[in-house]
């Protein structure tokens, strides 16, 4: 996404139904994610992309479901390359949080087993919103503007 766009994010084109399949989708991942899992040390690393070295990128279903949390999201993290939704070092829609989220480990052991599983489940993802007809987008969410 060109930096000087901001992508929209709001509720109104996405039904509930595709949120709750989205979930579903989550909870496959935790189970196929279980051989790779980690101990984490809630550092917040992961949350801070300008410091850490990369970014997180979600598509238009999974910025809806972080909006759909309740929690508001904060643009001044997000202008210093900070996810808008890191509370202190620690997620604050832990339930909601993209699937880039739920696959960072700090600790690279298992790394390309852990792409290959990504790009599994985010065809899921992408199926639900062809299937619910929601227009789909993959920006870095630090370039997103969250409306209800």
């Amino acid at each position: 996404m060109d930096s000087s766009r901001t992508a929209l994010v709001n509720l109104k084109h996405v039904p509930p139904a595709a949120m709750a399949e989205l979930q579903l989708v989550y909870a496959r991942l935790g189970e196929a994610l279980e051989p790779f899992r980690r101990h984490c040390e809630m550092r917040g690393i992961c949350c801070n992309f300008a410091t850490a070295g990369h970014m997180l990128y979600v598509t238009s279903l999974e910025a809806a479901t972080m909006l759909a949390s309740g929690e508001t999201p904060d643009y001044h993290q997000s202008a210093e390359g900070k996810c808008p939704f890191m509370r202190g070092k620690q997620c604050g829609i832990r339930d909601h949080r993209a699937l880039g989220c739920r696959m960072y480990y700090c600790d690279d052991t298992y790394k390309q087993d852990r792409n290959d599983t990504y790009e599994r489940f985010m065809k899921q993802i992408r199926e639900i919103e062809k299937r619910y007809g929601i227009e789909h987008s993959y920006d870095p969410v630090t370039q997103l503007r969250f409306e209800e």
